[in-house]
């Protein structure tokens, strides 16, 4: 074999690391779902609907962020939900929580909050460096609650914001599902919280998450129990 084709070889077995080394990641300047703001649709509690050009969600207040003139707004309007592409999200606790699957009686929903505790440590590799101060992670961490960093935003040049997109700290996420069921009911989908529903049975509860084996890494049996909660209202 030449040493061209080894080359060439060597590039095509490389290539997926070099992908998987450039995925996405939020960061402390760039605190969005998506890696860019694109075409999406909001729904306004009251029943309006808003056709936005360039829109992103954000991860660490949960919220729509649209461009206006060239800056960057946050919705002033109580959005109920949004879509973005094949993406769909609808409010709940104050955030905008991404639906995994939808059922005939609710839906299995995701929220990538950021992983507080982990960026806090400053013995991880998480953005922070060990001589990063305790008053720079302080202040990262205010910009978690979500308050202060939608003030930060808001008004700011897109193509300015855009230009810093790698920096600051990179923002590190936990995965938390819940379960909705129409009528408002909406718990994390652990046991141990749906089993605090007042019209559940916990021994039939107990039943049904054996006999199902419901996992909390599986959507399908997650939509299951969505059916199965409403199915038990009185």
């Amino acid at each position: 074999m030449s040493s061209r084709s080894l080359s060439v070889l060597a590039f095509l077995l490389l290539l997926p690391l070099c992908v998987e080394a450039q995925k996405y990641a939020p960061h402390e300047q760039w605190p969005f779902v998506y890696e860019d703001f694109g075409p999406g649709e909001m729904l306004v509690y009251g029943g309006s609907r808003r056709i936005v050009d360039r829109m992103n969600i954000g991860v660490v207040d949960g919220k729509a962020y649209f461009v206006k003139d060239g800056a960057v707004m946050v919705s002033t309007e109580p959005v109920s939900a949004v879509r973005m592409g094949e993406d769909d999200y609808i409010s709940a606790r104050g955030r905008l929580l991404k639906v995994l699957r939808k059922t005939e009686h609710g839906a299995v929903l995701v929220d990538n909050e950021v992983n507080v505790e982990a960026m806090n440590r400053s013995d991880v590799g998480y953005g922070f460096k060990s001589s990063v101060s305790s008053t720079e992670k302080r202040t990262i961490m205010e910009g978690a609650n979500g308050a202060a960093l939608s003030l930060r935003l808001e008004h700011q040049p897109f193509e300015q914001l855009k230009m810093q997109k790698n920096a600051g700290a990179e923002l590190v996420l936990k995965e938390v599902k819940y379960v909705y069921v129409d009528g408002g009911t909406l718990v994390r989908a652990l046991k141990s919280e749906v089993k605090d529903i007042e019209w559940l049975d916990r021994k039939d509860l107990d039943a049904f998450w054996k006999q199902n084996k419901v996992k909390y890494s599986s959507d399908d049996s997650l939509a299951a129990l969505v059916e199965y909660i409403y199915s038990q209202k009185k």
